[in-house]
């Protein structure tokens, strides 16, 4: 049975996309969402100078992300000073901050090597932590390292972050794949979002009707999300659609209906599953 999980939020401007700060029940970190134009903004809330790690996202016009960097922090929201001055990419940062006696030095610089770890374990974005830091995790250290971690995933997870492991979740129940057409692709709804997964085939061969879709395949491609291996093309990322069929439209090209065309391990159709 899942666990409840009860997150307190403030919005410091009002707004729903303004600065945030949220907090989980119990625990002693607190994350802050900082947009790059409110940086100055945020220096004046309390707390904000603690120390922890950081992620500098870039978000592209349909709120995804398409770059991510991550760092450590020892005075807060003043270590981002250096990123605007230094990185251009950027449009948000979230922090997550704990009191010192949460996070040592080596429990700051364990995370951070972690997450660095993981983000370039999940394939989801471009991250432009170029190598992962020469730190090695203490055994003492790990089981916190990873509790915390996994806090961090649920949070960023609320913002709609994911931050899995794609291969974790292509052996997971509820993956859907769709094999017309020679294609072999896979992918999982929530509910709200269909994401398709890394290692999935695209056909190139068939254009969209869609002349959105088909910009967006072609801009994978150019991007180096969709990659040519052995005469097929893969994507290299997990790309995450609006609705089911938009997934299947970018998969396939022409026109498709994502309820049907999406189907579970035991041939039952995203239709079956969801709406019946």
């Amino acid at each position: 049975m899942a666990i409840s999980k009860k997150l307190e939020i403030i919005y410091h401007n009002g707004q729903p996309d303004g600065i945030r700060s949220i907090r989980r029940h119990l625990s002693t970190m607190t994350t802050y969402v900082i947009p790059r134009p409110l940086l100055s903004e945020a220096k004046k809330l309390s707390g904000i100078n603690r120390p922890g790690i950081y992620y500098l996202i870039s978000e592209n016009d349909d709120n995804k992300i398409a770059q991510i960097y991550i760092g450590q922090t020892r005075n807060g929201v003043v270590r981002l000073d250096d990123h605007n001055r230094s990185k251009d990419f950027w449009n948000k940062a979230i922090m997550f901050l704990a009191d010192s006696k949460t996070f040592s030095l080596d429990m700051i610089s364990g995370l951070e090597a972690y997450a660095i770890g993981k983000a370039h374990d999940a394939k989801r974005y471009k991250v432009e932590n170029s190598v992962n830091p020469k730190y090695e995790i203490d055994e003492y250290d790990l089981p916190l390292i990873e509790e915390v971690y996994e806090e961090i995933q649920f949070i960023m997870a609320t913002q709609g972050y994911k931050m899995d492991n794609t291969k974790v979740t292509l052996n997971d129940a509820k993956t859907l794949h769709t094999t017309r057409n020679g294609i072999l692709a896979f992918g999982v709804y929530d509910g709200d979002k269909f994401e398709v997964l890394e290692g999935s085939e695209i056909d190139l061969n068939h254009k969209s009707v869609s002349a959105t879709i088909e910009k967006q395949r072609q801009n994978a491609f150019s991007s180096g999300n969709i990659i040519s291996i052995d005469g097929k093309y893969k994507l290299s990322v997990s790309l995450s659609f609006n609705s089911p069929s938009a997934a299947a439209t970018f998969v396939l090209g022409g026109s498709n209906n994502g309820w049907i065309e999406w189907k579970d391990k035991d041939g039952k159709t995203l239709d079956e599953l969801y709406r019946k």
